[in-house]
């Protein structure tokens, strides 16, 4: 299959029914945490919930973590690690969400250098507390092409672009890997490859 699909779950959409997604739906997401203080409500029934999709075909998962630029970049990868890293199995992957939290378009009012300079902190330590699992950006076209992720293109872009037929690759990646093209009723997601490709690219082994 071609550009496989999934979707993204927080605590908004309640105890998400992911068993009415079998068959229909290529890998899954949900958010764990948030800045240094919030835990989704949600997170484990989410995520254990997305394991039991691996009984009609092999299921990558991705955990995420909402970023506030006002908090310490590093203690916010320790705790989003620490949070999730019983359940952790391999092939499961993690992703830093990076968006504006503001109207004027910024991440708690911090300046985009000092945003991406904190998030920066936050994937490599990420990266280092989580070797062997894939760690992932998530942002948006505007939200980058402002600076806010500089120096983040050695990490995968998982882009949300919506109402368009190829999503936009802003600076500084030159690739997208994940594209969330919508958000009504659910955010939805789709993988740049096919779905032999995702399972190779999250080092999915060949059982779990």
């Amino acid at each position: 299959m071609a550009d496989p699909t999934g979707i993204d779950v927080s605590y908004a959409q309640g105890l998400f029914n992911w068993a009415a997604e079998k068959g229909k739906i290529n890998f899954g997401a949900c958010k764990v945490t948030e800045g240094l203080t919030i835990t989704d409500p949600d997170w484990v029934h989410n995520w254990d919930a997305m394991w039991s999709m691996n009984s009609t075909h092999t299921f990558p998962r991705f955990g995420y973590h909402f970023f506030h630029a006002s908090d310490n970049g590093v203690e916010q990868a320790d705790r989003f690690y620490n949070t999730v890293k019983s359940r952790l199995l391999s092939g499961d992957n993690l992703i830093l969400d990076l968006e504006a939290t503001e109207s004027n378009g910024t991440n708690d009012g911090v300046a985009p250098a000092t945003t991406a300079a904190r998030a920066r902190q936050f994937l490599e330590t990420l990266d280092r507390l989580a070797p062997g699992h894939r760690v992932l950006v998530y942002t948006s076209p505007s939200f980058a092409a402002a600076g806010n992720c500089a120096g983040m293109n050695s990490w995968a872009l998982w882009v949300a672009n919506y109402g368009v037929s190829k999503p936009a690759v802003p600076r500084p990646w030159s690739n997208w890997t994940f594209w969330q093209t919508g958000e009504t009723p659910l955010d939805t997601d789709r993988f740049n490859g096919t779905e032999s490709q995702l399972l190779s690219w999250v080092r999915m082994p060949a059982s779990r």
